[in-house]
């Protein structure tokens, strides 16, 4: 027996949807809203963090009532704060790795051959070759002997 694959083969293909151009136009309105409140944001962060200041960050730090010591407190904490987490997974990794052993990934068993099918006794002869050789095989009555002996 081999390893599973798929039956059909996969294919690619795009989802063309028919919208009218108010909606096209609201999408890219938006998309473009959102893209330019985080270029915002992310030019905030960054002129505090390299003590620059300019009209956009003197807008912001007045509405917000902050200067820009408080946003380098802000992202040091949060610097901070990610590195004991990392820290504190790094040491429950290292924990588990002495105390459960190194993960094994689990892999495909060797192919079985017909002799370790006969062996088994739950098939006899002649259904494993017909199994085997045809594609399509219909039983009016089911051909595996149960373990204790008998017929189903």
């Amino acid at each position: 027996m081999e390893q599973p694959r798929p039956r059909y083969k996969e294919e690619s293909f795009m989802i063309v949807v028919k919208r009218s151009w108010f909606y096209t136009c609201a999408d890219v309105i938006f998309s473009l809203f959102f893209w330019l409140y985080s270029l915002v944001v992310v030019l905030f962060f960054l002129s505090a963090a390299f003590y620059s200041n300019n009209n956009l960050t003197r807008i912001l730090n007045a509405s917000l009532n902050t200067v820009n010591q408080d946003i380098r407190i802000l992202v040091i904490t949060g610097f901070v704060v990610f590195l004991v987490l990392f820290a504190l997974l790094y040491v429950n990794h290292i924990y588990n790795k002495k105390r459960f052993g190194p993960l094994e990934r689990r892999c495909y068993p060797s192919p079985v051959n017909n002799a370790e099918l006969k062996n088994l006794g739950l098939l006899d002869s002649e259904i494993i070759e017909k199994l085997q050789s045809e594609d399509y095989t219909v039983f009016d009555t089911n051909p595996i002997t149960p373990l204790g002996g008998g017929k189903l």
